[in-house]
C-alpha cells in the first residue's frame, strides 16, 4: 500500500511528459514542415474601396473616415457580401508602418466567423509580434480566467482592390455595447489609461498625474457625459488614495476587486510592457457602481517580445520587482504604478493567486497546445504576410519557438509563486529541464 503513492506520481509525471512532447510534435512538426502549395485554409476578407485607394487611406489622417466600400468574407464555403462598409484607420506606433491596423463599421450588426454581432471590428496587423499569436494568446486567458467581457479574434487572410496585405487578426473593439461591454446606465462611461499619449489625447488628468481618455459615455449627451465622467475621476482619485495608503477597505470601496486582480493576474503573466501605461481600459455602469478593470487588450508587446524589448523579460522575474528597482534607482520611490501599490495590500494578492490557483493552475500544457494550434494554423499565411512585408526573412518560425519556450517556464514560475501545487511542481522541475534538451538552443 505505501508503494500507491510513488506509483502515481511515477505515473503523473509519465502523463505529463506525453503532454508535453505532443505539444512540440504539434508545434515542431507541424510548424516546421513548409508546404509546398503555399495555401492556407484560413478566412479570406475583401475590401474593394470607393473612390479612394489605400495608400491615400494611409497618406491621411487614421480619423478619417470613408464611406460607400464594400468587402466579402470567404470561410471554406461560406461567402458574405456587404455594402455600404465605412474604413478608417486606427492605432497609435502602428499607423506609420508599411502594414496598418484598419476599422471597418458595416450600417448593421454582423456575425463574422462567430465573434458576435457587432458593427465594427478591427483589423490588427501585428506588425510588432513576429510570431502573430500573442494577442491571441492573451484572449485565451481572458477566456480561462472568465474575464467578464473578453475580446475575441479570428486570423484572416486581407486583399484590398484585389491587393494582397498578408495576415491579420480580426477583432471585436473595446466599446459599449449589448455584444461588447454592457453597460446601460445613464452615467455609465469607458475610459482608457494612456500616459503614453497624452500629448495628442483629450486627456482627463488624475491628482496623480494619469492621462484618462473618455472613450465612449452611455448617453451621448455633452452635459450628462461630463457629470458621468466627473464621477468617474473622482471615485479614481479616491482609488489612488486608498492604494498608496494600502487601505483595502478603502479600495474595496471603489474598485471591483477581482477585475483589477484579473488585469493584474494576466499583465503579470504576460510581462506586458503596455500594462498601466496605455490601452488600460476601466469601465463604471452608473454613479453607484465601482470602477472595473477591462476588458483586456493589446498585448502585442506582451509574453517576452524580444525583437523589441531584448533585455527586459525574464520568465522568472516580476515586473513589480523591476519598478520597484527602477523607482528606487531614480528616486521616485513613491511613484510607482497604481497597481504596484495594490499588490503590496495582502487581501489583493491573495485574490490574485486564489484566481491563478482557480483558474490556471495545473493547465499550462492547454495553454501551450492552444497557442501551438495556432501556431500551426497561421502558418503558410504568416510565410506569405513574411514574404511581402519582411522580404522572406525568417522571423516567423523562430518567434514561435521562443514564445513557447518562454511560455513554459513562465507558467512554472508562476505555479511556483502563485499556485497551490508547488510541492508537485517542484518534483516535476527537473523533468521540464530535461524537455527543453531537446528544444533548439534560444537565448531566454
Amino acid at each position: 500500500m505505501k508503494q500507491k503513492p510513488i506509483r502515481l506520481l511515477i505515473l503523473g509525471v509519465g502523463i505529463l511528459s506525453i503532454l508535453v512532447t505532443l505539444v512540440w510534435v504539434v508545434f515542431f512538426d507541424g510548424l516546421g514542415k513548409i508546404s509546398t502549395s503555399g495555401e492556407s485554409n484560413l478566412a479570406v476578407m475583401r475590401l474593394y474601396l470607393n473612390g479612394v485607394t489605400l495608400n491615400e487611406i494611409y497618406g491621411g489622417s487614421k480619423e478619417t473616415k470613408y464611406e460607400g466600400n464594400s468587402a466579402e468574407i470567404e470561410d471554406g464555403e461560406m461567402k458574405l457580401d456587404f455594402l455600404d462598409v465605412q474604413v478608417k484607420g486606427r492605432g497609435n506606433s502602428t499607423w506609420s508602418g508599411p502594414k496598418r491596423p484598419l476599422q471597418i463599421k458595416f450600417k448593421k450588426k454582423v456575425d463574422l466567423l462567430g465573434l458576435g454581432k457587432r458593427k465594427k471590428y478591427i483589423l490588427l496587423a501585428n506588425v510588432v509580434d513576429y510570431s502573430s499569436v500573442r494577442n491571441a494568446l492573451m484572449f485565451h486567458m481572458a477566456e480561462m480566467i472568465d474575464e467578464k467581457y473578453r475580446m475575441r479574434g479570428e486570423f484572416i487572410e486581407l486583399f484590398v482592390d484585389d491587393d494582397y496585405q498578408g495576415l491579420y487578426y480580426l477583432t471585436t473593439k473595446v466599446e459599449i455595447g449589448k455584444n461588447a461591454v454592457d453597460i446601460r446606465n445613464k452615467y455609465g462611461v469607458l475610459f482608457e489609461l494612456d500616459n503614453l499619449w497624452s500629448h495628442v489625447d483629450d486627456c482627463h488628468y488624475s491628482k496623480a498625474g494619469e492621462c484618462l481618455v473618455l472613450k465612449e459615455a452611455v448617453f451621448e449627451n455633452d452635459d450628462v457625459a461630463k457629470v458621468a465622467a466627473e464621477d468617474f475621476m473622482a471615485s479614481f482619485n479616491e482609488l489612488e488614495v486608498a492604494a498608496k495608503k494600502r487601505d483595502f477597505a478603502a479600495v474595496s470601496e471603489v474598485i471591483d476587486v477581482r477585475s483589477f486582480a484579473e488585469y493584474f493576474l494576466i499583465s503579470e503573466f504576460a510581462v506586458n510592457p503596455d500594462a498601466y501605461v496605455s490601452s488600460f481600459y476601466f469601465y463604471k455602469d452608473g454613479k453607484d457602481d465601482k470602477i472595473h478593470a477591462g476588458p483586456l487588450w493589446d498585448y502585442d508587446y506582451a509574453f517576452s517580445n524580444r525583437e523589441w524589448y531584448k533585455t527586459f523579460f525574464s520568465p522568472i522575474k516580476t515586473m513589480a520587482q523591476r519598478e520597484q528597482v527602477f523607482a528606487e534607482k531614480n528616486k521616485d520611490s513613491d511613484k510607482r504604478k497604481l497597481m504596484y501599490y495594490l499588490i503590496e495590500i495582502p487581501e489583493f494578492k491573495e485574490e490574485v493567486e486564489r484566481i491563478f490557483q482557480e483558474k490556471l493552475s495545473g493547465r499550462k500544457i492547454e495553454l501551450e497546445l492552444m497557442t501551438a494550434r495556432d501556431l500551426v494554423r497561421i502558418k503558410e499565411a504568416a510565410l506569405k504576410d513574411e514574404r511581402k512585408w519582411r522580404g522572406g526573412e525568417e522571423t516567423f518560425l523562430k518567434e514561435g519557438k521562443y514564445l513557447l519556450n518562454w511560455l513554459d517556464r513562465r507558467f512554472d514560475y508562476f505555479e511556483r509563486e502563485y499556485g497551490k501545487n508547488k510541492i508537485e511542481e517542484n518534483k516535476i522541475e527537473n523533468q521540464n529541464e530535461m524537455i527543453f534538451e531537446f528544444r533548439d538552443p534560444v537565448e531566454i
